[in-house]
C-alpha cells in the first residue's frame, strides 16, 4: 500500500501539469525570436538612415570641421556657445517660429474646412478629392518655381491682377520686399501643406460612427453642437498627430525658401535650415552648422513626448 500511495503521490504533479506545456513554451520562444527577426530589417534601416547621421551630426558639432580642409579638431561646446551669442541665430529662431506656427495655424483650419466639405455627398466628389491633393503631390521644386513666377513684379500674375483691379498703381515685388517676403513664402507653404491636413482629417471624419450624429439630431443638437461635441473630440488624436508632423516638416522646410528667396532679401526669410546651409556650404563650417539642428533636438523631443502622452491618455479614457 505504501508503494502504491507513493506512486500515486508522485504521479499527482504529473496529472496537474498542462499537457504540452514544454512544447508551447518552446514555440513561444520561437515566436519571439521570429518576431525580432522580422523587426531586424527595419531596425537596420533606422540605424543606417537615422542613427548614423544623428550620431555623426552630434560628433561634428563638438569638432571644428571645415569642408575641404584638415582633420576635425575637438572644440567641445564652443560652437554652441558661439551660436547662442550670435544675434543672427536668434533672429533665425524668431523667423522660424513665425514661419512654422503661422503656417500650421492656417493649414489646420483650412484643411479641416476642406475635409468637412469633402465629407459631404455631391456629384464629382472623387474628382474634387483628387484635385485637392494636387498641391501636395506636385514636385516641390516645380510648384515653388511656378509660385516664384506668379510673385514676379515684371511678369507675375498677382501684380497683373492687382493692377487690373486698380488696387495698386505699380507692380509689387513680393519676394524683394523685406516686409512681404516672409508672408509670401508662408503662403506657399500653406498652399502646399493644407491637403495633408485635409486628407487625414477626412479619414478621421469617416471613422466617426454615424450613430453618434443621428443620436445628437434626435436630441435636438444644432450643427455647431454636433461639431463641437462629436466631430472635434473624434478628430482630436488625428489633429494632434498631423499638427506635430506638419510642425516638424515646416520648421525643416528648406526648399521652399531657398528656391524663392535664398533667405533674402537680406535676411528677411533666413530661417534655421537656410542659416544652417549658409554656414555649412557657403561658410564651409560644417561643425558649427551641425550644432544648429542639434540645438533643436530637445524641442522636437518634448513635442513628441507630449504628443505620445496625450494620445495615450486619450486612449486610456476611451
Amino acid at each position: 500500500m505504501a508503494n502504491t500511495s507513493g506512486s500515486v503521490r508522485s504521479a499527482a504533479p504529473a496529472i496537474g501539469r498542462p499537457v504540452g506545456s514544454k512544447r508551447r513554451a518552446w514555440w513561444t520562444r520561437e515566436e519571439v525570436v521570429l518576431g525580432y527577426l522580422f523587426l531586424l530589417p527595419a531596425v537596420v534601416v533606422l540605424l543606417v538612415m537615422v542613427g548614423y547621421p544623428a550620431v555623426g551630426g552630434i560628433w561634428y558639432s563638438f569638432h571644428n570641421k571645415m569642408i575641404g580642409f584638415a582633420e576635425p579638431k575637438f572644440v567641445g561646446l564652443q560652437h554652441y556657445s558661439t551660436l547662442l551669442q550670435d544675434p543672427a541665430v536668434w533672429k533665425a529662431v524668431g523667423r522660424s517660429a513665425i514661419f512654422t506656427f503661422v503656417s500650421v495655424g492656417f493649414k489646420l483650419p483650412i484643411g479641416l474646412g476642406v475635409a468637412l466639405l469633402l465629407n459631404q455627398a455631391f456629384f464629382g466628389r472623387g474628382l474634387v478629392r483628387g484635385i485637392v491633393l494636387l498641391p501636395w503631390s506636385l514636385p516641390l521644386v516645380v510648384s515653388v518655381l511656378i509660385w516664384g513666377w506668379m510673385y514676379s513684379d515684371l511678369f507675375g500674375v498677382f501684380s497683373y491682377i492687382l493692377m487690373k483691379l486698380n488696387l495698386v498703381r505699380q507692380p509689387i515685388n513680393f519676394l524683394g520686399d523685406p516686409d512681404l517676403a516672409l508672408p509670401s513664402v508662408i503662403a506657399v507653404n500653406i498652399w502646399r501643406g493644407f491637403p495633408f491636413f485635409a486628407i487625414n482629417l477626412l479619414a478621421g471624419l469617416q471613422a466617426i460612427p454615424d450613430d453618434l450624429y443621428e443620436a445628437g439630431r434626435v436630441d435636438g443638437a444644432s450643427r455647431w453642437q454636433l461639431f463641437r461635441h462629436i466631430t472635434l473630440p473624434g478628430l482630436q488624436s488625428v489633429i494632434l498627430i498631423v499638427s506635430l508632423l506638419s510642425t516638424i516638416w515646416t520648421m525643416n522646410d528648406f526648399t521652399t525658401i531657398w528656391v524663392l528667396t535664398h533667405g533674402g532679401p537680406g535676411t528677411a526669410t533666413e530661417v534655421f535650415p537656410v542659416i544652417t546651409y549658409k554656414i555649412a556650404f557657403i561658410g564651409l563650417e560644417l561643425g558649427k552648422a551641425a550644432a544648429i539642428p542639434i540645438m533643436l533636438m530637445p524641442f522636437f523631443t518634448l513635442l513628441i513626448v507630449w504628443l505620445t502622452r496625450t494620445i495615450s491618455a486619450q486612449e486610456a479614457r476611451v
